[in-house]
């Protein structure tokens, strides 16, 4: 499974998973059959043939309202909806920057000008080009590192899965081992919540993969607000066994 990570505000680095052309695949495919859906629902409705005589305006309002929409389906929605289709949504997956944040319009246009929707106004024809581009766009996002297609490499788009990799939840701290012969140091602990602690066990094992002056740093100040709330009078020299303490020691007085 391939892996992009990105840095917050806080300069704290999460790691998504990055959709597979699979994925990407089937949110087309949700997102063809939503319009496929309009089209019969529309035709159903509306019966151009007997309402307009003129060819000519049963063929302006045939592009007016079937066409256009879908051409404009995907810069718009995921303009809107923060890098998300219908499909998209129903597979939990969305585009964002290399950067880690929303696409904006610039980055939306560019990929929709590369995936050459544009086509559809034109003579049917032209179709077999558009499902070409699909189909070479879907070879090149298993080339590429990061399962980008042109599009998404001329705005330096990817397209992740929604929710980070690692989350840790409150089964983390209780799968923690706990030795009842070992005293406890830090009685005071109990003050915490099982929030605070997972904030705790998340930045222990942050600046263990990610030993940079950022996570240090967060780490230092973590471990004196930490001391601080206990009545400590002073931080242990090393900060992150003594989180790791903490850890522990709430675990052992109250689970």
């Amino acid at each position: 499974m391939k892996t992009i990570e990105f840095e917050s505000a806080q300069h704290v680095r999460i790691e998504y998973d990055i959709a597979s052309t699979m994925q990407r695949f089937v949110a087309a495919l949700i997102d063809f059959v939503v319009f496929l859906v309009y089209f019969v629902i529309f035709i159903l409705a509306f019966n151009l043939s007997g309402a307009f005589t003129n060819y000519g305006t049963q063929l302006f309002i045939y592009l007016l309202l079937i066409k256009l929409p879908w051409i404009f389906y995907n810069p718009m929605m995921e303009y809107l909806t923060k890098g998300q289709t219908l499909g998209k949504f129903a597979m939990g997956i969305r585009v964002v920057t290399l950067q880690g944040v929303r696409p904006g319009f610039k980055e939306v246009f560019t990929r929709w000008l590369f995936k050459a929707d544009f086509l559809w106004i034109s003579a049917d024809f032209f179709l077999i080009f558009w499902f070409a581009l699909g189909f070479l766009g879907a070879i090149f996002t298993g080339l590429t590192q990061y399962r980008q297609r042109v599009g998404d490499i001329m705005a330096n788009t990817v397209v992740i899965r929604d929710r980070p990799l690692k989350q840790l939840q409150l089964k983390d701290i209780l799968a923690l081992p706990k030795n009842f012969n070992a005293p406890t140091s830090y009685v005071g602990v109990t003050r915490f919540t099982d929030e605070d602690m997972l904030l705790i066990k998340n930045t222990i094992q942050r600046v263990k993969k990610y030993p940079n002056p950022e996570t240090k740093r967060f780490t230092a100040q973590l471990a004196d607000e930490s001391a601080r709330l206990i009545d400590l009078k002073e931080t242990p020299p090393n900060r992150l066994e003594f989180l790791q303490t903490l850890l522990q020691d709430y675990v052992s007085l109250t689970r």
